[in-house]
Protein backbone atom coordinates (compact mmCIF):
# COMPACT_ATOMS: atom_id res chain seq x y z
CA UNK A 1 0.00 0.00 0.00
CA UNK A 2 1.26 3.53 -1.30
CA UNK A 3 -0.45 5.70 1.87
CA UNK A 4 1.00 8.73 -0.43
CA UNK A 5 0.22 11.32 3.14
CA UNK A 6 2.30 9.33 5.55
CA UNK A 7 5.28 9.35 2.13
CA UNK A 8 8.82 10.83 3.56
CA UNK A 9 9.55 13.43 0.56
CA UNK A 10 12.98 13.61 1.87
CA UNK A 11 14.78 17.32 3.04
CA UNK A 12 12.11 19.85 3.17
CA UNK A 13 8.38 18.70 2.65
CA UNK A 14 7.13 20.09 -0.84
CA UNK A 15 3.86 19.36 0.20
CA UNK A 16 4.15 21.44 3.81
CA UNK A 17 5.95 24.28 1.34
CA UNK A 18 2.62 24.77 -0.53
CA UNK A 19 0.24 24.34 1.80
CA UNK A 20 2.07 27.52 3.53
CA UNK A 21 2.54 29.13 0.79
CA UNK A 22 -0.73 28.83 -0.88
CA UNK A 23 -2.56 29.97 3.49
CA UNK A 24 -0.32 32.90 3.12
CA UNK A 25 -1.00 33.86 -0.40
CA UNK A 26 -4.98 33.36 0.61
CA UNK A 27 -3.93 35.49 4.06
CA UNK A 28 -2.73 38.22 1.88
CA UNK A 29 -5.62 38.14 -0.29
CA UNK A 30 -8.16 38.64 2.30
CA UNK A 31 -6.22 40.63 5.29
CA UNK A 32 -5.75 44.07 5.44
CA UNK A 33 -1.71 43.01 6.39
CA UNK A 34 -0.55 46.71 6.68
CA UNK A 35 -3.29 47.31 9.54
CA UNK A 36 -2.39 43.56 11.07
CA UNK A 37 1.76 44.85 10.77
CA UNK A 38 0.57 47.72 12.84
CA UNK A 39 -1.72 46.42 15.20
CA UNK A 40 1.27 43.98 15.92
CA UNK A 41 3.95 46.36 16.31
CA UNK A 42 1.83 48.74 19.09
CA UNK A 43 0.91 45.01 21.04
CA UNK A 44 5.01 44.82 20.88
CA UNK A 45 5.69 48.07 22.28
CA UNK A 46 2.86 47.72 25.02
CA UNK A 47 4.35 44.26 26.00
CA UNK A 48 7.61 45.43 25.80
CA UNK A 49 9.06 44.74 29.54
CA UNK A 50 7.39 41.70 29.05
CA UNK A 51 9.27 40.58 26.24
CA UNK A 52 12.39 41.70 27.34
CA UNK A 53 12.50 40.01 30.93
CA UNK A 54 11.74 36.66 29.11
CA UNK A 55 14.39 36.94 27.00
CA UNK A 56 16.43 37.31 29.77
CA UNK A 57 15.04 34.89 31.20
CA UNK A 58 16.12 32.72 28.34
CA UNK A 59 19.41 33.77 27.97
CA UNK A 60 20.14 33.34 31.94
CA UNK A 61 19.74 29.56 30.91
CA UNK A 62 21.98 29.03 27.82
CA UNK A 63 24.80 27.35 27.84
CA UNK A 64 27.13 30.21 27.34
CA UNK A 65 28.30 29.49 24.19
CA UNK A 66 28.30 33.29 23.11
CA UNK A 67 29.42 35.93 25.33
CA UNK A 68 26.76 37.80 24.34
CA UNK A 69 24.60 34.93 25.21
CA UNK A 70 25.47 35.54 29.04
CA UNK A 71 26.02 39.29 28.71
CA UNK A 72 21.59 39.56 27.98
CA UNK A 73 22.80 42.57 25.87
CA UNK A 74 20.75 42.42 22.12
CA UNK A 75 22.96 40.72 19.85
CA UNK A 76 22.30 44.21 17.19
CA UNK A 77 23.87 46.79 19.43
CA UNK A 78 27.16 47.95 19.00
Amino acid sequence: MDDKSNRNEGEGSKTADKNYRDAATDFARRADTAKAGLEAEREMEQRRGELEKAEQAGRARSKGDLQSDLSGRDPGEK
